[in-house]
């Protein structure tokens, strides 16, 4: 009988110690997903105020006063045919909560002809969590109503969802040493171009499309 309660008392023993032993494992198993986690985490909020910050940069570097007077005065010394129209671009900061946080008019003229208005649109940027710098382009649904809206940008505060109707294709951007390079989306809009750029952004300088715009003011 003696005996017998040794051996139980052995078995229950060793018993214990397997369960202190697994539960040890699974705490520490436990503790380092915990831990794994956090540290994601932690990246992905690293990752976030990374784009935050480039973002801010790239929108102090984009209001301004551009026009591609070089490029054409190269075109014409070049005879290029067809020559780039000479455009000028005016980009201003607005606030339009409907849209956004962070908004911008912008309106093509004729460089020599301001009355000659060529295109008005509305830039949207944020912050994807996926995607990075997201930048939406908006265009006007009765674009007279809001032409010259550079003189007066209070005007826009009263822009709704129905003024305006977003193109297709969104711009994604990075930022590439001191300049910014946007490309469509292609889970969004996959196009013959692919990844090529459709706009560059750098200190003073603005590229969109084919067009080489400089800021004047």
């Amino acid at each position: 009988m003696a005996e017998c309660a040794r051996a139980a008392t052995a078995r229950a023993a060793a018993t214990a110690r397997a369960a202190a032993t697994a539960s040890a494992a699974a705490t520490a198993m436990a503790a380092a997903t915990a831990l794994a986690i956090f540290g994601l985490l932690g990246a992905c909020a690293d990752e976030s105020k990374l784009r935050e910050s480039e973002m801010i940069q790239l929108l102090a570097l984009l209001p301004g006063r551009y026009d591609n007077s070089e490029q054409a005065a190269s075109d014409a010394g070049r005879g290029a045919r067809p020559p780039h129209d000479l455009i000028a671009l005016i980009i201003v900061k607005v606030y339009t909560p409907r849209l956004g946080h962070h908004l911008f008019y912008a309106q093509e003229m004729a460089a020599d002809d301001p009355r000659r208005v060529m295109s008005q649109k509305m830039y949207s940027f944020q912050v994807d969590e996926k995607r990075g710098i997201v930048e939406t382009v908006y265009q006007f649904v009765e674009p007279l109503r809001w032409r010259d809206g550079q003189r007066n940008t209070e005007l826009f505060t009263s822009v709704v969802t129905e003024d305006v109707q977003a193109e297709g294709c969104q711009l994604l951007w990075k930022k590439s040493g001191e300049r910014f390079i946007a490309t469509h989306d292609p889970g969004v809009c996959p196009d013959a171009a692919g990844a090529a750029p459709q706009a560059e952004l750098a200190a003073g300088v603005l590229s969109i499309g084919d067009y080489k715009f400089r800021k004047t003011r």
